[in-house]
């Protein structure tokens, strides 16, 4: 059972106030039930991310190293594991809640403009784990600075997935376009995903924060998260090179002059 949200989320502190970058998340009641909106291929498709400083690391049951940087980006979800991208959860006595759990870098090939990311997380166990919360930035100048592109929620916060949930849900796919343009990100050179806890152990989803959030200055009235996703795979798709595009323009016509011959 596959269930779509269509959700604005938040691009706080974005480009510009006429920058229209939203998202919409789609659930699946199977854990590899969105495998097939895997973008193989795409932007970041093999490449191993950089781990930046206040990185958390990894849960202590993930030790595999296919089911830690690689496994973002291997064009293949969840691994027979089970583990496939589990983060770290925090601790709040010693790490505090309001903190990255993972951030990583991608430093692409060249300048790259970008159409969609696509993040898909979730979990064998169907709990809070699916839930996914994400900052994303980017860079036009090979890493010398960054614009934040956006603070994503993949569900409303206080949402409830756990074994008492109907339907209960195994798998997230968010995917973060720019709705008045095909052009999300222009002439990128490195992405950088701030991925943050999504859950309170009980299957409810809470911001990462205590009080305010600064992302998007709302109160969820919650404690902040501490519990952390599992992160199947990270896409960055490119916006097709121009002789693409015309191609497949020229494949629709052909197709369609030929279906009116017929």
């Amino acid at each position: 059972m596959r269930v779509i949200l269509a959700m604005v989320s938040v691009a706080a502190f974005a480009v510009s106030a006429s920058a229209a970058v939203t998202s919409s998340t789609q659930h699946d009641t199977a854990s590899n039930g969105l495998d097939s909106q895997i973008a193989a291929g795409d932007a970041i498709s093999g490449l191993i991310a950089t781990e930046l400083a206040g990185d958390l690391g990894w849960h202590s049951a993930n030790t595999a190293a296919a089911d830690q940087l690689a496994a973002f980006t291997d064009d293949a979800g969840i691994l027979g594991s089970g583990l496939t991208g589990l983060l770290n959860d925090l601790d709040p006595p010693t790490t505090g809640v309001g903190f990255p759990v993972k951030r990583v870098q991608y430093d692409l090939a060249g300048p790259t403009s970008i159409s969609e990311i696509r993040v898909l997380t979730g979990n064998n166990g169907g709990d809070g784990r699916i839930f996914s919360t994400f900052a994303v930035y980017t860079s036009t100048n090979n890493g010398g600075a960054f614009d934040l592109l956006g603070y994503f929620e993949s569900d409303p916060l206080g949402s409830i997935n756990n074994g008492g949930s109907t339907p209960q849900l195994r798998s997230t796919l968010v995917s973060v376009t720019d709705d008045a343009s095909a052009v999300l990100a222009a002439d990128v050179t490195n992405v950088q995903f701030d991925f943050y806890a999504v859950d309170n152990n009980g299957g409810q989803y809470r911001d990462p924060f205590d009080g305010v959030n600064p992302f998007t200055s709302i109160d969820d009235g919650l404690t902040g998260a501490f519990v952390s996703p599992l992160v199947f795979e990270i896409d960055v798709i490119a916006v097709p090179e121009p002789a693409s595009a015309l191609l497949m323009l020229g494949g629709v016509v052909a197709l369609t002059v030929r279906r009116r011959r017929v």
